[in-house]
């Protein structure tokens, strides 16, 4: 009988041994390269307001916690202080939860997991009390694990969201996409263009234009590898 009881453990945390090493890691869903361990990001919008994050990854290509700086200074406007932080559990990785916090005060904003459905569908859940804020997130990957779609649904305080957003790629690489607001039926196509890579071939600075050719924005990026 304990023969028996041990095979079936052997069993059992190989099956899900197995099924961890298969899910995707966050750094395949952004399409990165290599083993980035810290990511610092710089999202300028084509009205100049920005976005500032810095992102932290196991060994393992998991996202651990990402630093929001959104908050502004009054004494230096161009500048970004640290705003809220966005922590995950990596324990289990098929389905992680997560929490953001408040940067000042540590109270606890939104929470939700993030957990694979399938090989090539994941989602990603979201909740927040005040203000109401429930969204649902679709992420869909090809064969090749290349995140190639994404349908966002759910209620941003009291406003319907439907988002969908549809990637290309060349040669592996980002080359553009389709976003659609279905609740306000538009649809706008952007491609990346002013490419420049590191030598691990992650994007360093891109910008998405619009068809008319229009600057929407623009992303820099420093990687910090293990």
């Amino acid at each position: 009988m304990k023969i028996k009881l041990s095979y079936l453990f052997i069993v059992l945390y190989t099956l899900a041994s197995c099924q961890e090493k298969t899910i995707v890691n966050d750094l395949k869903f952004s399409n990165y390269k290599g083993h980035p361990k810290k990511i610092t990001e710089i999202v300028t919008f084509a009205n100049q307001n920005f976005d500032k994050s810095i992102s932290y990854y196991d060994k393992d290509g998991f996202l651990t916690k990402v630093e929001s700086y959104n908050s502004i200074n009054n004494e230096f406007p161009d500048q970004r202080e640290l705003s809220d932080i966005l922590i995950y559990d990596v324990k289990n990785k098929a389905k992680r939860s997560f929490k953001t916090m408040n940067a000042e005060n540590k109270e606890v904003g939104a929470t939700g997991y993030f957990e694979k459905v399938s090989d090539m569908l994941y989602r990603r859940v979201s909740n927040v009390d005040t203000p109401p804020i429930s969204l649902n997130k679709l992420l869909y990957l090809d064969p090749n694990n290349y995140l190639i779609k994404t349908e966002e649904t759910g209620n941003f305080n009291g406003k319907t969201i439907h988002n969908i957003i549809i990637y290309t790629y060349t040669n592996g690489a980002k080359s553009g996409l389709v976003f659609e607001d279905a609740a306000n039926h538009k649809k706008n196509k952007l491609t990346y263009k002013n490419i420049k890579s590191d030598p691990q071939g992650n994007f360093l600075y891109e910008e998405l234009v619009d068809d008319q050719g229009t600057l929407q924005l623009k992303t820099e990026r420093e990687f910090e590898y293990y």
